[in-house]
């Protein structure tokens, strides 16, 4: 039930937000309405999870659904726009190296240490913050979409923490990767 769910859930947003970017083009709008259909054929597709974790599924549902509250602006400064196409670049990088492994809940799906995963332990998540980062910089609404910020990256760093402890490996990979999300930091 549960998997039919969440193919359900990626379907709907890849077709939403094709959509959107039909009706309102721009390069993040088709940006976003790719991302959305590489997250539903990866879905249906995953690899069935060894270890599952129940509560990091609403936490996972809440990080995909809550950007959605921020109001885009009309118009993007080209360097806020290289900013967030960088964001975007490294969360589909992430993804499509992922492959089969990808989820929306913490699970056991194997471990990925290649490609944006060798710099840091949880790219798509840096990717993610940093898009909506630069969004917030220009958003019409800065307090709104500031607290949904906030709240987003709360949620990312509870759900890295959720993984570190029920992927396999994860402790010989913090060795070999020290850094969750920001490289030299943290």
């Amino acid at each position: 039930m549960k998997e039919r769910f969440g193919l359900a859930f990626f379907t709907f947003a890849a077709a939403v937000s094709i959509l959107a970017a039909w009706e309102h083009p721009s390069l993040l709008a088709w940006i976003a309405a790719l991302h959305n259909a590489i997250l539903a054929g990866l879905y249906a597709r995953r690899r069935p999870a060894r270890d599952y974790d129940r509560q990091g599924l609403w936490l996972g549902l809440i990080a995909a659904v809550l950007p959605l509250a921020a109001p885009y602006p009309d118009e993007i400064p080209l360097v806020i726009l290289i900013i967030g196409m960088s964001g975007y670049t490294l969360v589909i990088w992430s993804l499509l190296v992922l492959g089969t492994r990808f989820g929306i809940a913490p699970a056991d799906r194997g471990l990925v240490a290649h490609g944006p995963y060798r710099l840091v332990r949880h790219p798509m998540y840096l990717g993610e913050l940093l898009l909506r980062l630069a969004l917030v910089s220009v958003s019409p609404q800065p307090i709104l979409s500031a607290s949904l910020f906030v709240a987003l990256a709360a949620i990312q760093v509870s759900r890295a923490r959720r993984e570190e402890r029920i992927i396999a490996g994860y402790p010989q990979y913090t060795v070999q990767v020290p850094y969750r999300l920001i490289p030299g930091v943290w």
